[in-house]
């Protein structure tokens, strides 16, 4: 054990001493702990989650957890009265019931959570429900209330899905795609298993970074499945070890990096009629991403959305099932890069919407079936963030965007024909909109930074509302937060900033700051009116201690247009840095703000921040804290580096003057370091690789690591753990 490593060792022991007296008693005076914020169902109480609309828009289900065992009930509502029943009991769930924290696999149950994978499906005829319980598909039909095991073989099941005339079911299991008869039978793949290829399962990073749910859909006629295909071989296999077993354990996760080769990712369409594959001229090569698939509404063709490896060009491509043979319908150019999202929309009168950033800002276009442009739908200097359904029955389109700067997330209204789009949401906060089939109603999940959510019911065509779940009522006083805009590094640019002053804030005295951020493109901002759930009550007890809490975004927010964002091109943490020293400077130059005891934290993307903060901007900062930290972006995935970064043989400037690790040997302030060996989004390589340089520069660090946890750190006792030590190091540094 070296010098350097002891020393590291005796400051992580320093870092867990008790809190002095006082300031546990402060921390009580919230009235509620930092375990009681991470215990389950936490201080709101369980929400109804996995809500889904039946086919035809009548129904919508939902998922509810019994407090206590956290098991969950299925009940359905009529979307027309609002009535509530219960569908299925935790018992006849079974498995598909347990909350996710019973799932042992680290790296599946931050799968499950993080890209909020179904407990269960609505058939698509809207007479069953079918889920997935012990690796089995079961059948729930409601007209009898019968429930059937559809599978018995053996194995993992992934991402069930239902044919259109719910003859045949289909599943993931193993890299292959499967299916078989309803009825029983024989059980079909759609290609021979090899190893190093997958067959209809996503890979991590189409999962991660293009916002893929599914690498397969069955065509409205039945007779065809079109699906991805990814050969892996080519790509660099990063270990995560188990180390907690006393013969430690290897995955091998394959993980294309910056500059690396990626997978190869080809369309086929298996016919289950000839029981053959036919593939689609398409992607296929190792410098394109097939970002989109599926089926054109007619069912005769397949459409996918072709992007260049260097994400500036996109194409809008469709196919011929049988043949295979393309044509290009349109083609997106950006000399930056083109963001792939789920708002391409198939008419079936004819003609499609997609949204592109052509004029500068994400907007809504119509076009025709050849590609042609018919008329823009939305135009200002906001950006569209969802296109949320189509009523094509009334000619109506619906679509979320933010208003007043980024704080407020409201819903919006439009005509196929053009005109001005109307508001259907007022009350100032964020909306999110679960919007159901043909758009007749649609469910709100409102909340404030002061209100937890509650979900409605609502109708778009009439006053109707049914509170579906009040907002949780707590017993607490909080500080409320302060919104308001400051000037960015140009010195012209409005940036939002959010402020809490401490309880019994005096203007004549002096507090330390702790600064959040975020950061990276393509992100929520930070600075939201919303409600910051565990986080948010985290804060409410750092004011306590009397902090005052401080957080801005920067121009790469996305309440900022494509080309302000795209101001980061190439040389990422510069404009970012830039901008949050313009927010430190604003706050030492108020006559309450301690300017020598501010501190500065972020996770992911943030953590990244934080640690180039430190390093290039030595003594500005006071400390901070770097929760999950990309430090060098040669170590992060190739779409989300590459498309921001381009790649390191073409940009090794940017690549240099971005590293955290390069600079390690300018840190100065103290810094607290956090990763999960198991994290398979940013690798805790980075960590490692960043220690190294500190400790080969002769600077001290301290570390907090979480074994096996993946990039969520996730889990009531490590997230109470966690978030203890924070309070402590801020303690220790600012007070």
């Amino acid at each position: 054990m070296n010098t350097a490593f002891r020393f590291a060792l005796a400051m992580v022991a320093a870092l867990f001493a008790a809190l002095p007296a006082a300031a546990a008693d402060k921390a009580s005076q919230a009235g509620y702990s930092i375990a009681q914020i991470f215990a389950k169902p936490g201080l709101t109480g369980y929400h109804p989650e996995s809500m889904q609309w039946s086919p035809d828009g009548r129904y919508f289900t939902y998922l509810l957890r019994r407090p206590g065992n956290g098991l969950a009930d299925l009940y359905i509502v009529n979307a027309d009265t609002g009535k509530v029943s219960l569908l299925l009991s935790a018992g006849q769930l079974a498995g598909a019931a347990e909350p996710p924290s019973a799932i042992k696999n680290q790296r599946e149950r931050e799968r499950i959570t993080r890209y909020h994978v179904a407990s269960y499906h609505w058939s698509p005829k809207g007479d069953a429900i079918f889920y997935l319980s012990n690796n089995q598909v079961y059948l729930y039909r409601l007209a009898t209330h019968q429930i059937t095991q559809i599978t018995h073989a053996p194995g993992r099941k992934r991402d069930p899905q239902l044919s259109p005339d719910e003859q045949w079911v289909s599943y993931v299991s193993s890299g292959d795609l499967r299916y078989l008869a309803l009825r029983g039978g024989p059980v079909y793949s759609v290609a021979p298993h090899r190893d190093g290829i997958l067959n209809g399962e996503l890979d991590w990073v189409y999962t991660e970074e293009l916002g893929l749910r599914s690498a397969y859909a069955w065509s409205p006629d039945s007779r065809y499945i079109a699906f991805l295909q990814f050969d892996e071989r080519p790509v660099h296999g990063f270990p995560l070890v188990n180390y907690l077993d006393r013969q430690p354990a290897i995955y091998l996760q394959k993980y294309p990096m910056a500059g690396a080769p990626n997978p190869m990712v080809r369309l086929g369409v298996h016919d289950l009629l000839t029981d053959k594959t036919a593939w689609m001229a398409m992607a296929g090569t190792p410098n394109t991403y097939l970002a989109r698939f599926g089926w054109l509404p007619r069912g005769k063709h397949v459409y996918g959305e072709v992007l260049n490896r260097a994400q500036t060009q996109l194409q809008l491509v469709t196919a011929d099932p049988v043949s295979g043979q393309t044509r290009t319908l349109l083609m997106l150019t950006d000399p930056d890069w083109l963001d792939v999202d789920n708002d391409l929309y198939f008419l079936k009168s004819g003609g499609f919407i997609w949204g592109t950033d052509q004029d500068g800002w994400h907007h809504l276009y119509l076009f025709s079936d050849d590609g042609r442009l018919a008329r823009k739908l939305t135009s200002g200097d906001y950006n569209v963030l969802k296109l949320a359904g189509v009523d094509e029955k009334h000619g109506v389109v619906y679509f979320t965007r933010y208003t007043h700067g980024p704080l407020d997330t409201e819903l919006y209204r439009v005509s196929l024909r053009g005109g001005e789009p109307r508001a259907m949401t007022t009350a100032p906060g964020t909306h999110v909109i679960d919007m159901g089939p043909k758009a007749l109603h649609y469910l709100d999940t409102y909340s404030n930074v002061l209100t937890p959510p509650s979900v409605t019911l609502a109708s778009t065509d009439t006053d109707r509302r049914f509170v579906i779940q009040a907002a949780a009522k707590l017993p607490y006083h909080f500080e409320k937060p302060r919104f308001f805009s400051i000037l960015a590094a140009d010195n012209r640019t409005p940036i939002y900033a959010r402020m809490t002053l401490p309880p019994d804030f005096n203007p004549q005295k002096k507090y330390p700051v702790i600064m959040y951020q975020y950061g990276g493109p393509d992100e929520p901002p930070v600075v939201r009116d919303i409600w910051g759930g565990e986080q948010f009550l985290f804060d409410q007890l750092l004011l306590q201690q009397g902090f005052i809490l401080f957080a801005t975004d920067n121009r790469a927010a996305t309440y900022f247009s494509h080309r302000d964002q795209a101001l980061i091109k190439l040389h990422l943490g510069r404009l970012e840095l830039a901008d949050q020293l313009a927010a430190v400077n604003w706050l030492k130059s108020r006559p309450y703000v301690d300017g020598s005891r501010i501190g500065i934290w972020g996770w992911s993307y943030g953590g990244y921040m934080t640690t180039y903060e430190l390093t290039h901007a030595p003594g500005v900062w006071h400390a901070g804290i770097a929760v999950a930290p990309v430090t060098r972006w040669q170590d992060y995935d190739s779409i989300y580096t590459e498309r921001y970064m381009s790649t390191p043989q073409e940009n090794p400037d940017g690549y240099r003057e971005s590293s955290s690790v390069a600079a390690a040997a300018d840190l100065s302030d103290p810094l607290l370091l956090v990763a999960g060996t198991g994290d398979d989004n940013v690798h805790w390589q980075n960590t490692l690789q960043f220690i190294e340089a500190l400790i080969q520069a002769g600077k001290p660090y301290r570390l907090l690591i979480y074994p096996n946890k993946t990039h969520g750190i996730s889990g009531p006792k490590t997230r109470t753990h966690l978030f203890t030590a924070m309070q402590r190091f801020w303690l220790e540094q600012l007070k």
